[in-house]
């Protein structure tokens, strides 16, 4: 069992009051999702909301708010958070919470509408209030020096939070307000250095976080597209589906990672594999738990029961025969051998899952993969009976449980008619 529970994170797709809790997750080595929305989809979710507002921490199910409090659970879940040491613990819960303070404090120049007083407001933060709390915080921060703890490279959570506090104010985008205003503060300046150049800070940087340019590049029929079709719509996300030609195929095959199709284009770079993209596209959609590594691995081994009859010889060399007597004879061998085998493989491990669904209780890109699979044999492929799957209950129900999903009902009425 993991050490850690499932975690997920909501906030918009900008650093804010979620910034300094990614980075504390991320530094700590604690598996977190970082779920980023729209306006759009805040203010669709906001009345079911603890207290109307993000961040919001998800963990196995449960919802919590405040972004302080998300900032000790971080700390106390990747070490960053001295729990059996009461007093170090205090001193940086003090420091925390004067930021809180100042927070709050600045809030109404951000809300305020009015042009003029804007301008007003963030000229008296900028020349009374940030420089006055600055200076507690870097006396603050002298007294904690004193401690040898406080003296070492290790990551204190109220660290990461003057980083991500510091990097707001000098990143420029708040008017009326210098990005030199803290450079006179020698302790708080040390701090967010200390944190800029850890490597997992630089590391984090590297990484894409925000929505991706999608392209998914497949011929026009479900296929082993079909599945992650379905995953990014039934989540949401925005890809474009390009449908080619088997004579656009033979021109753009030597080009391919793997000389095959499908291949998503992530911010244009193309990326093969059909279950990898599943995955993935699963990840983005909410229908791959990356926070739960046991709910992730029932996933996986469905996968890897699937990939088996994929990669099995016979079953390649049965698409790419061109002698129809021969292909026949193949998928014939196939029928009697891998295809029931694999079949009775998914059909036992679904047993053992405790359904409805393929992985348990929820929807899965597992659920989705199955659908594709059958869906082939339902629709008819020379050699391979129609009904060669009608026999497991278990991967009926998965089958119908897809089809009747009003997503894949809408996706079907638009696209497969």
């Amino acid at each position: 069992m993991s050490a850690f529970p499932s975690i997920k994170l909501i906030y918009f797709a900008a650093a804010g009051r979620a910034e300094a809790q990614r980075l504390a997750f991320y530094i700590g080595g604690v598996p977190f999702e970082d779920k980023r929305i729209g306006h759009a989809q805040f203010a669709a979710m906001k009345e079911s909301l603890p207290l109307g507002q993000l961040p919001i921490l998800e963990v196995d199910g449960e919802v919590f708010t405040q972004s302080h409090a998300i900032m000790r659970f971080a700390g106390r879940m990747g070490g960053l958070y001295p729990v059996s040491a009461p007093y170090l613990a205090l001193k940086i819960d003090e420091l925390l919470h004067a930021m809180g303070e100042l927070e709050e404090k600045m809030g109404p120049a951000f809300s305020e509408s009015d042009a003029d007083k804007k301008k007003a407001m963030r000229e008296e933060l900028a020349t009374v209030t940030i420089p006055r709390y600055a200076g507690l915080f870097e006396a603050r921060l002298e007294k904690m020096k004193q401690i040898p703890v406080f003296q070492s490279q290790d990551v204190f959570i109220h660290e990461v939070a003057i980083y991500a506090w510091v990097k707001s104010l000098r990143a420029g985008y708040i008017d009326h307000i210098p990005t030199t205003v803290l450079d006179g503060y020698k302790l708080i300046n040390e701090t967010h250095e200390k944190i800029a150049n850890h490597p997992k800070v630089k590391e984090w940087y590297t990484l894409q976080h925000n929505a991706p340019k999608l392209k998914l590049v497949y011929m026009p029929k479900p296929g082993r597209a079909e599945p992650i079709r379905l995953a990014f719509y039934i989540g949401g996300v925005e890809f474009e589906d390009e449908r080619i030609t088997v004579e656009e195929l033979t021109n753009l095959k030597p080009s391919l990672p793997f000389n095959q199709l499908p291949v998503l284009e992530v911010d244009g770079e193309v990326i093969a594999q059909s279950l990898a993209i599943l995955r993935y596209a699963g990840t983005l959609s909410g229908l791959y738990p990356v926070t739960d590594p046991v709910a992730a691995y029932r996933i996986d081994e469905l996968f890897a029961i699937l990939d088996d009859m994929f990669n099995y010889p016979l079953w390649g060399a049965s698409h790419r025969e061109k002698d129809t007597e021969k292909q026949l004879a193949m998928r014939g061998e196939l029928s009697s051998g891998m295809v029931p085998k694999t079949l009775e493989f998914l059909e036992k491990r679904i047993t053992a899952n405790k359904g409805p669904y393929a992985a348990g209780a929820n929807l899965t890109v597992a659920d989705l993969a199955i659908y594709g699979v059958l869906l082939g044999f339902k629709s008819g492929v020379p050699g391979f009976a129609k009904t060669i799957a009608d026999s497991y209950d278990n991967l009926q129900r998965v089958f119908k449980l897809v089809a009747e999903h009003p997503k894949v009902v809408e996706w079907n009425a638009a696209h497969n008619q």
